[in-house]
């Protein structure tokens, strides 16, 4: 059997689904298969004007490098911010599939996930690079209907699925009722901010500099309420007065400030499209709650937390990294019961 013969065709072409995040590219097929899930970054030599690498091998160089070679994640908060470096980016990853499927993205059906409530500019800006490459058949999808589908929840139904969407860059959490999306809230800071945070703390604290990568690893060690916790965490860094590497250990409960400040980000969000919902899907909420998804999901005691502060049930879904690129690879095979997908022409 063939890459493709168990996917249901569109218009005689095979779909792929592709979630363009501001720290993954995730790509499935329509048969529910993964094809691509890399980071969103690129090593580029800016003597030779190449890119050397992209996703994981990419993303390891970060900081190892000389000056010549800049690791670029052309992507911030969800919104293209280097327009020059996602083409070059994406020509690359349209390698990889092709490597895997045997087929170019012009061969195919493509359905894009968006943030609710894109920009013109922003529609555009992915609309253009995709179609440079050849692309004819081209949709756009709202990213939270895409993660209700992926997370199995009824979305054609009339009734409340409410999903909450962390990434890197943004947290959405959207409504999503009858195959559209009846109110939403997005905010543009989210895990890469809480990266940051992380860092800037140890840098001011302790002089101490540590990458973005290193601080990221120290916040998947970290716990949603940590007031009272003293467990050490060893961080590796340079150290600012001597510039010698240096080893430290710090209180997990040094960095609740920070967490505080992303967990009430992600409330906000909730709190706004819960205080929006319609009257008469309120008691679906209460019933059915809050479905997580994106990797942020995963941090350690959210979905409690969460809990704690809203008073209905709070589920992760089963694979929150890719919820998003599944439901938009399976949208096509629902699109007559879909009210926020979209057809897309060059223009």
């Amino acid at each position: 059997m063939s890459f493709w013969e168990s996917g249901k065709r569109i218009m005689g072409k095979p779909t792929i689904g592709i979630d363009i995040g501001t720290a993954n590219i995730s790509i499935y097929s329509d048969t529910e298969q993964m094809i691509f899930h890399e980071p969103t970054v690129l090593a580029y030599d800016t003597k030779k004007n190449k890119v050397l690498e992209i996703g994981h091998e990419a993303k390891d160089l970060a900081e190892k490098t000389p000056g010549s070679i800049a690791v670029i994640s052309p992507l911030q908060g969800g919104i293209i911010v280097d327009f020059d470096m996602t083409l070059r980016l994406i020509k690359k990853v349209e390698s990889r599939v092709s490597a895997t499927t045997g087929k170019r993205f012009k061969q195919m059906n493509l359905v894009v996930s968006l943030l609710p409530g894109a920009t013109n500019i922003e529609r555009q800006a992915i609309g253009d690079i995709l179609f440079s490459l050849g692309v004819r058949s081209l949709y756009f999808i709202e990213g939270s209907l895409a993660a209700t589908i992926g997370a199995g929840l009824p979305f054609e139904k009339p009734m409340a699925n409410v999903v909450v969407d962390i990434g890197a860059g943004k947290i959405t959490t959207s409504l999503v009722s009858y195959g559209g999306i009846v109110t939403s809230a997005t905010v543009r800071k989210a895990g890469n901010e809480l990266d940051r945070e992380i860092a800037q703390l140890v840098r001011n604290k302790y002089n101490v500099l540590i990458g973005l990568e290193s601080a990221e690893k120290v916040k998947w060690q970290l716990r949603c309420d940590m007031h009272n916790d003293s467990e050490m965490i060893e961080i590796e860094g340079r150290d600012l007065v001597t510039g010698f590497p240096i080893t430290i250990e710090v209180a997990s409960s040094e960095f609740q400030a920070g967490v505080d400040e992303f967990l009430n980000r992600v409330l906000s969000v909730v709190q706004t499209t819960l205080e929006n919902s319609p009257p008469e899907l309120s008691g679906n909420i209460r019933a059915s709650g809050l479905t997580l998804t994106g990797g942020g999901a995963l941090l350690t005691g959210l979905s409690e937390w969460l809990n704690s502060k809203v008073s209905v049930p709070i589920h992760v879904s089963k694979a929150p990294f890719e919820a998003v690129a599944l439901g938009t690879s399976m949208a096509m095979q629902h699109i007559d019961r879909l009210i926020n997908i979209e057809k897309v022409t060059p223009r």
